[in-house]
């Protein structure tokens, strides 16, 4: 199944539209939020998860406060998360999201991969902690091992 993402009106939401109205076909679909304030990165973090032609619903959001909304309306089973980012950063938004959500796969990507950093993202539990300049095609990765190991069979 193909999951075209499109764009609505704020230009800050993606979200892959549902190939049927089929609530199973949902089931079979990773929920994935990308939190970065960066239009740049969003759209080239998109565009790469696109190109995966996975059954991923895509949600993105540019500040902390409206990650925290929207992850509670899409309740996502994994997360690309940025650290540095209007209102909530992304070490606040990790741990609230930890705390609601404890499976839900949190990807941080960065460019402040600092050990410090990367020690404090995994004290507070993030399972994956990319530098942006180095490491952004692993979140592909990530998320493709994600669909393969997560999802129920068709």
């Amino acid at each position: 199944m193909d999951v075209m993402p499109h764009v609505d009106q704020t230009g800050l939401s993606v979200v892959a539209p549902q190939a049927s109205g089929d609530p199973v076909a949902s089931e079979r679909m990773l929920r994935v939020l990308i939190v970065e304030d960066s239009p740049i990165v969003r759209e080239r973090l998109i565009a790469l998860i696109d190109q995966l032609h996975l059954p991923i619903r895509m949600a993105a959001v540019a500040d902390g406060l409206q990650a925290m909304a929207r992850f509670e309306r899409l309740c996502p089973d994994a997360v690309v998360l940025d650290i540095e980012l209007p209102g909530l950063n992304g070490f606040d938004l990790l741990a609230q999201f930890k705390l609601q959500r404890p499976a839900c796969v949190v990807i941080m990507l960065t460019t402040y991969a600092y050990p410090e950093f990367r020690e404090n993202a995994m004290r507070l539990g993030a399972d994956y902690f990319f530098d942006k300049a180095m490491e952004f095609e692993r979140v592909t990765e990530v998320l493709s091992a994600l669909v393969a190991t997560r999802l129920p069979p068709v």
